[in-house]
């Protein structure tokens, strides 16, 4: 069986460092560890800002313009998957699987966005307060509901994430977990 290089270290790292710190930061604030949450939350802030330049500059698979397909090919992907047939072989992302990174990045930036601004309007703290960016009560106020509801959003397209894994690792017999460690897939031939 041939392999490829697909997951590059920077992408394996980053995968995993944000599993490990959305996780604790979803813990901390459930638990009342506000400043342990506030620290993962820069974390995360950063680590999705350094992934979103990657997904410019960096390696083959981790450029954003591998995730774009026709609008048939999504379609072919999700009917694939319905009817348990076998689907196309990608190397990097699917269709779906490349839509599921674009629906995380985007909930990741939105939750980190409104995160630093809940800092700045409620608790008089963070880059937004010290750059005295005005916020007003009721932009504050969406800010604070997106902030507090999109956790259950992204808790529900993570586990779609996994699932969407799961019956890929199923329909092509390849271990994409183990391929997420080493960055190696199995190239069909």
């Amino acid at each position: 069986m041939m392999k490829e290089k697909v997951w590059d270290l920077f992408v394996r790292v980053f995968h995993w460092s944000l599993v490990v710190s959305f996780t604790l930061t979803y813990v901390a604030v459930e638990y009342g560890y506000d400043e342990i949450h506030e620290w993962l939350g820069y974390f995360l802030t950063v680590l999705i800002t350094v992934r979103i330049i990657w997904g410019f500059v960096g390696s083959k698979y981790a450029r954003f313009s591998t995730f774009i397909f026709p609008v048939s090919e999504y379609i072919e992907n999700f009917k694939a998957i319905l009817t348990s047939k076998h689907q196309k072989h990608y190397m990097g992302h699917n269709p779906l699987g490349g839509a599921m990174v674009f629906a995380l990045i985007t909930g990741l930036v939105v939750l980190s966005f409104s995160g630093l601004v809940l800092l700045g309007w409620s608790e008089y703290t963070g880059p937004v307060w010290a750059l005295a960016i005005p916020v007003s009560e009721g932009f504050g106020s969406t800010i604070e509901f997106i902030h507090y509801k999109l956790p259950e959003v992204m808790l529900f397209l993570i586990g779609a994430h996994i699932l969407g894994v799961f019956v890929a690792m199923k329909q092509h017999r390849e271990n994409l977990v183990r391929s997420m460690f080493n960055g190696y897939k199995k190239k069909e031939s």
